[in-house]
């Protein structure tokens, strides 16, 4: 079979023109293009398909953030002219102009990493309309900054603590622990590593990220879909909330809750009614960052554990794209381990100093630490 190809230039205004890591934009959520969808079902009905594809770019072929991705749509050589185009990112309509009868340009500006869903709206001169689309990706176009640290002070930490949220409030340190049959919800002293109070969880549930914000701390458990809002004062339940998918880390920007569950995605969630208002894919200049876990926000930047790396990973809330990362390797020595010892996890911000505390799971002490560039 012959076909046609016509190529249209599109001009497209940035999602989020971001100077710097703590530049914010205004973010532009996915929507629901199921209208659309209807439209060109209901052409169909009355005129019949075109018989056409978009062949350019294939599905998942990488870009770089800033790209200008050239699409190619192919139709049957007997199909009508085509009147009119509109391309769609992540269900957003975006401006486009026609230019030639050659290719299809997309000058994408600046947009977020990760997957972008591009669909094509084509009007043809008989009043059919169809639409095209494929997935591509978006790398990170700014390669990782490299820092280290510095121990400031050293803490006791419970080494029975199987650390999986860390929270400072200026005051005290909140911890969630893990483990079927003995996670726990804890108040900690800082300068002892004293658990001043303590709650459980039911045996069947698995203690994950935690989160506090407007003195109600959010607690998620690991596979049962369930979380929990307690009183900051006095760890009294307030109420429960569901989520479709694995709960490991959580934090928030004072706003909403983020939260991921193993893999490289981020759900910002509406602290009131726990819905997804949005979602962050966390990519450097070579690909996905998986196994995501404890988190903690600071100054537009999200600093998260990696699943069994001595490695907290920066990424911007905005973007999504890897701002840095901080090389914790060999900070708990070998004169502190211990047979039930397990991986570096838990973070949190140290408003008095602009410092961090980090720990493990089961580790013997908890570090305040500064961050410092590897030169």
């Amino acid at each position: 079979m012959r076909f046609l190809k016509y190529t249209i230039r599109f001009v497209v205004a940035a999602m989020i023109l971001l100077v710097g890591p703590a530049a914010c934009g205004e973010r532009e959520t996915e929507k629901d293009d199921s209208d659309v969808k209807a439209e060109v079902e209901e052409k169909r009905e009355e005129v019949g398909r075109i018989p056409g594809k978009l062949v350019r770019p294939e599905r998942n072929d990488l870009f770089t953030v800033g790209d200008i991705v050239e699409i190619e749509l192919e139709f049957d050589e007997g199909a009508p002219p085509p009147v009119k185009f509109t391309l769609f990112v992540d269900g957003n309509e975006k401006e486009a102009e026609l230019k030639s009868a050659q290719t299809l340009v997309w000058e994408s500006g600046v947009t977020r990493t990760g997957n972008r869903r591009v669909r094509v709206r084509v009007e043809f001169e008989n009043g059919a309309v169809e639409q095209y689309s494929t997935q591509v990706v978006f790398l990170s176009d700014q390669e990782p900054l490299s820092y280290t640290y510095s121990v400031l002070n050293t803490y006791p930490h419970d080494i029975r603590a199987f650390t999986q949220g860390l929270v400072y409030d200026g005051e005290y340190l909140y911890e969630s622990t893990g483990q079927y049959g003995s996670s726990t919800l804890r108040r900690v002293e800082l300068e002892t590593g004293e658990v001043l109070q303590s709650i459980s969880l039911e045996r069947e549930l698995f203690g994950e990220g935690l989160a506090l914000l407007d003195g109600k701390l959010y607690q998620l458990t690991w596979k049962s879909g369930t979380g929990f809002i307690y009183d900051k004062e006095t760890f009294s339940l307030l109420d429960r909330f569901s989520y479709p998918t694995e709960g490991w880390g959580l934090t928030t920007d004072g706003e909403y809750l983020y939260k991921t569950d193993g893999s490289h995605n981020v759900y910002i969630l509406d602290p009131e009614s726990f819905a997804e208002v949005d979602r962050l894919q966390v990519y450097d200049t070579g690909g996905e960052i998986t196994e995501l876990n404890e988190m903690e926000y600071h100054e537009g930047l999200i600093y998260a554990n990696v699943f069994e790396k001595e490695k907290i990973v920066i990424f911007e809330k905005e973007t999504g794209r890897v701002y840095g990362w901080i090389d914790l390797t060999g900070i708990l020595d070998e004169e502190h381990h211990h047979p039930n010892l397990d991986v570096l996890n838990g973070i949190a911000y140290n408003p008095h100093n602009g410092t961090f505390f980090v720990t493990g799971k089961n580790w013997p002490l908890l570090f305040e630490i500064e961050i410092i560039p590897d030169r």
